[in-house]
């Protein structure tokens, strides 16, 4: 019986291999001089430290009352920003012990404080005006995050029983993410912020009709304030409304050489080497994508877009195969808004590398 050897192939079929999932960037904190620009507490004692004179004066004007409605909010934010870098529960626990804290000495600093330093007039009334006006802002700001703590806490548990976030996926040649989207230019965001401030001028003149002009002698104070929080509030809740409703499906993939970005059905192409600027963040209200480059300049806004099936309006993080892919381009990075968004642009005289 003779021997069949059946010769091998020499030749393999390739499969495309799907990209792992992809790990999230740490972004830096950055140099110390932008680490102490973030740092509320440091400006609201140097706010309180320019509007004290102005107090002790007797006559404090403009710039003392701005410097310590600033120092104010400030504060609040210190607090409600220290309460999100706690586990969820803890930090909920914490946010409601300070909200209620921050009404009773707002009540102790309006109605308790200033009986026992009425009989003579002294410098702690200076000091204890200053507190006053500063408690407001930093009170509201309190009971504003808390607020949003919970509504968002209550979508949260919506979108558990809805779809989940967008998701990194794989694709034929790198990896792609679907998500929804408010496109908006530099030019549309001037237009928006002026839809803005008309709508926010038309409710104070409807105040000022229905109130028959007697708002204007509640003093200047008191007036600024009430145009803060009555003409600005619904202004921002139609322009946010509106601006949900401009949302439209988008995907970004990250090819082996050029970043695809589709709007509504319609695909924008930029190869790495011919990209000037790519801004990532991905959470948060501002939670957005910017890309320019090869005639091509786009943002996508997901942090203001619709939500749809409780889907969160959040973005996944950049992976490290992307970050490699922008700086083999040429593109150095940097952080933005304290870290939250990461940004790469193209320096003069950079090398590229042409995939």
């Amino acid at each position: 019986m003779s021997d069949h050897h059946v010769p091998r192939s020499t030749h393999h079929t390739v499969h495309a291999v799907a990209p792992a999932d992809p790990e999230p960037v740490e972004p830096d904190p950055g140099p110390l001089w932008a680490r102490i620009l973030r740092m509320p507490l440091l400006w609201a004692l140097v706010c309180g430290a320019l509007a004290v004179p102005g107090y002790l004066a007797g006559d404090p004007g403009f710039l003392p009352f701005l410097f310590t409605l600033i120092g104010g909010w400030l504060c609040g934010l210190s607090f409600v920003n220290a309460t999100l870098r706690v586990p969820a529960g803890r930090g909920l626990i914490v946010h409601i012990t300070g909200a209620v804290g921050a009404g009773l000495l707002l009540w102790l600093m309006i109605e308790a404080v200033p009986a026992l330093l009425a009989p003579k007039p002294n410098p702690a009334r200076a000091f204890l005006a200053v507190l006053q006006l500063a408690a407001v802002p930093a009170a509201c700001w309190v009971w504003l995050g808390l607020i949003s703590r919970i509504t968002a806490m209550i979508g949260a548990r919506d979108a558990a029983k809805a779809r989940p976030a967008p998701q990194w996926e794989p694709s034929e040649r790198g990896s792609l993410v679907r998500f929804r989207a408010v496109p908006l230019s530099a030019r549309a965001l001037v237009l928006w912020c002026s839809l803005a401030g008309a709508l926010a001028i038309a409710a104070l003149v409807v105040v000022l009709i229905v109130t028959g002009g007697r708002v204007l002698y509640v003093g200047p104070k008191l007036f600024l304030l009430l145009y803060i929080a009555i003409p600005g509030l619904p202004a921002y809740l139609v322009t946010s409304w509106l601006l949900r409703r401009r949302a439209v499906s988008c995907a970004v993939r990250f090819d082996a050489d050029r970043l695809r970005i589709e709007v509504d059905g319609v695909e924008e192409r930029i190869r790495y080497c011919h990209l000037d600027r790519l801004v990532w963040r991905a959470d948060g209200d501002f939670a957005r994508i910017e890309a320019c480059g090869s005639g091509v300049d786009l943002t996508l806004v997901a942090g203001i877009a619709r939500k749809t099936g409780g889907t969160a309006t959040v973005l996944p993080a950049l992976s490290r195969r992307a970050v490699r892919l922008m700086e083999e381009a040429g593109l150095t990075s940097r952080t933005l808004r304290g870290g939250r968004a990461l940004a790469f642009e193209r320096t003069a005289g950079a090398p590229t590398r042409v995939r």
